[in-house]
C-alpha cells in the first residue's frame, strides 16, 4: 500500500474536517456527516430492537440522506479526483460510487434529476 493510502487509512485519524467555526453558529451546526451520524444513530428514525417499526418518514429520511452522500461523491469527483488518483485510490472511489450508484437506483432512493451532475460519468462506469 502506497504512503499516501496508508495516511488517509490511519485507524487514529479521522475523515471529518476539524471545525473552523465557533459553537453555536449556524456553519459550525451545517457539517453534513454529523447530521447523517446523528439521523443514523436516531433510534425512532432506525430503531434498533427488533419488532420496532420504523416510523412512516423513515423513507423520506433514508432519502435525503443517500441525497447528500450523493452530492459528496459529486465533490469528490470534480474538485479532489485528481488527490484520489494520486494516492492510488481510483479504483476504491469507483466501486463505492458503483455501488452507490447502483443501490439508489435499483430502489429508487434518489431521483433521476439529482444524478445529472455525475450523468455522463455513470454511463462509462455503469453499463
Amino acid at each position: 500500500m502506497s504512503l499516501a493510502l496508508k495516511q488517509v487509512f490511519n485507524k487514529d485519524r479521522t475523515f471529518r474536517p476539524k471545525r473552523k467555526f465557533e459553537p453555536g453558529t449556524q456553519r459550525f451546526e451545517l457539517l453534513l456527516m454529523d447530521w447523517i451520524e446523528l439521523q443514523i444513530n436516531d433510534e425512532h428514525i432506525f430503531p434498533t430492537n427488533v419488532g420496532t417499526p420504523f416510523p412512516k418518514n423513515f423513507m423520506q429520511v433514508a432519502k435525503k440522506i443517500l441525497s447528500r452522500l450523493f452530492r459528496v461523491f459529486v465533490h469528490v469527483y470534480i474538485h479532489h479526483f485528481d488527490r484520489v488518483s494520486q494516492m492510488g485510490a481510483e479504483a476504491h472511489v469507483n466501486t463505492c460510487y458503483k455501488h452507490f450508484f447502483y443501490f439508489v437506483t435499483e430502489f429508487n432512493l434518489i431521483d433521476q434529476k439529482e444524478l445529472e451532475p455525475l450523468k455522463e460519468m455513470t454511463g462509462r462506469m455503469c453499463h
